[in-house]
């Protein structure tokens, strides 16, 4: 005798309970990779801006640690051709001083490693209410006005909040705001000890994020011409 076997199917509700299942795991599934995406783009926006923020903090130090005074300069101008004015401001402070890093592109251009250095903040030209951090370099020194000397601007920091730089007075061991060697108040013949600099913004949830670092001058005193 012969015993048939009878095969049973899923039923509606099963299947339909089944796709349920199976489509809950993918909506599980989507949103993990979702939040892992978001994730990722978070961090690799949050990575670039303290790139950009080390990079602006480096080209600071370097400049400032070339920055010096000299003597032997032409008193025809309207004003010394080598100096160091730090001005503080609600708005960002600014920074301008000569230097020795400048690098000549081409053999015979008329400019030298001597050159004159400003940073400020100001807005950006697509965008007023953004700040940017700029930075000037001119090609050579002269007896013209230091901003009619001919230039190069480029963004050194893009959506910036805080811009301070503080002077170390190594006399009077205390920081200052200012420093200027161009006043008769101020401090006509030397440059101070150390810079501390101080970079302000927010970041991609709007929170704020400061950078501070401090860079040695080593150049404190005027060079004297030795004619």
């Amino acid at each position: 005798m012969s015993t048939r076997r009878t095969q049973r199917g899923f039923t509606l509700v099963e299947m339909l309970i089944s796709l349920a299942i199976i489509g809950f795991m993918m909506l599980i599934a989507w949103s993990s990779i979702i939040q892992t995406t978001r994730a990722k783009k978070h961090y690799e926006g949050v990575q670039d801006r303290y790139r950009e923020v080390r990079v602006a903090l480096g080209r600071l130090e370097k400049d400032l640690s070339m920055a010096y005074l000299s003597t032997n300069q032409s008193t025809l101008g309207p004003e010394p051709m080598t100096f160091f004015v730090g001005e503080s401001s609600m708005s960002g402070d600014s920074l301008r001083f000569t230097s020795f890093v400048h690098q000549r592109l081409y053999a015979n251009a008329h400019e030298s490693d001597q050159t004159i250095i400003y940073f400020h903040v100001d807005s950006d030209p697509d965008d007023r209410s953004v700040k940017n951090l700029y930075r000037m370099e001119t090609r050579r020194l002269g007896q013209e006005k230091w901003d009619a000397l001919p230039s190069d601007t480029d963004v050194l920091f893009t959506g910036i909040d805080k811009f301070k730089v503080e002077y170390w007075n190594l006399k009077d061991k205390e920081w200052e705001d200012h420093w200027s060697t161009t006043s008769a108040d101020g401090h006509p013949t030397s440059l101070p000890d150390r810079a501390r600099i101080t970079i302000g913004f927010k970041d991609e949830r709007g929170k704020d994020v400061t950078f501070t670092t401090q860079t040695k001058i080593p150049m404190q005193e005027q060079l004297i011409n030795a004619q």
